[in-house]
């Protein structure tokens, strides 16, 4: 707990003031709906797992097309859309609060969850189920969409975008983290080291930054409106901080498919190559 939170406690213990300074606190956010929208009207983005060329226009607008009666890429939005939900005040789940180790320790169970998904998959298939395949399949995209909101949020709720623009002259020659690798998680501690801090939340637990630190509201840059978001980077072609967390967490989105579809082809094969998702959602109020 950061020291001006246990102060209030104290307070509240040994004071008749309790009961005011609780009224003074910012209230929790509502949780969001479960709505999802329908593809077609969501605007994802939309990748090609293990591709060699990016899409044009033509065929970008095509292959959404082919996905949006996709039973496996909705499992993966949906879960893009419910972790606003059911961890709504879960700091690993958003990297929030500083809390890298935890969320670091988070991705690393989700893959290792999607992983005994395919491999249930893969044995249901052997044994000429496609009920139990479809459904161990679509059980791994859910993961993996919950996996893929942890990504991008590092981007948005971190203030990486702020430590790595004054170094490069183009964003494409940024580097992009994949804290769900044991390389990424190393990075992400040698960041720390260098002042790398996520956004204080304060109805989020645990709560492990120092209490001088920026809040989340200040830092977020989940959408080209809020105040970290639209501040633009003069060297970086005036491209906005939002406009470049979006690019990171495209890449390192595009870097999990691929690792996904490499590790377990039978996701790849039951699915096909094609992928469609959000990117940096955050409906949680902030």
């Amino acid at each position: 707990m950061r020291d001006d939170a246990r102060t209030m406690v104290l307070a509240c213990v040994f004071t008749a003031g309790c009961f005011v300074a609780a009224l003074a606190q910012p209230a929790k956010p509502a949780p969001p709906t479960f709505d999802v929208p329908p593809l077609e009207v969501a605007r994802p983005v939309v990748v090609c797992g293990n591709c060699d060329k990016p899409f044009d226009m033509s065929t970008h607008k095509q292959v959404l097309e082919g996905l949006v009666g996709n039973p496996y890429i909705g499992e993966l939005r949906k879960a893009l859309y419910v972790q606003d939900i059911w961890h709504q005040f879960e700091s690993k789940a958003h990297f929030d609060n500083c809390d890298f180790e935890g969320a670091t320790a988070y991705l690393t169970e989700l893959i290792a969850e999607a992983g005994k998904h395919a491999d249930a998959a893969r044995a249901a298939k052997s044994a000429n189920n496609t009920g139990a395949m479809q459904d161990a399949v679509k059980r791994a995209f859910f993961v993996l969409g919950q996996a893929l909101h942890a990504v991008q949020d590092f981007y948005a709720h971190t203030n990486y975008v702020e430590l790595q623009t004054p170094k490069f002259k183009k964003i494409t020659d940024m580097e992009i983290l994949t804290p769900w690798l044991p390389s990424g998680r190393n990075q992400i501690e040698q960041f720390q080291k260098e002042g790398l801090v996520s956004g204080y939340v304060f109805w989020g637990f645990p709560q492990k930054c120092p209490a001088s630190t920026i809040s989340h509201h200040d830092l977020a840059k989940d959408s080209a409106t809020t105040k970290s978001g639209q501040k633009t980077v003069s060297h970086l072609q005036n491209f906005s901080q939002y406009r470049i967390a979006v690019f990171l967490a495209r890449e390192a989105s595009q870097l999990l498919m691929d690792d996904a579809f490499r590790r377990w082809p039978i996701l790849k094969e039951v699915n096909g190559e094609n992928v469609a998702f959000e990117i940096l959602l955050d409906r949680r109020g902030l």
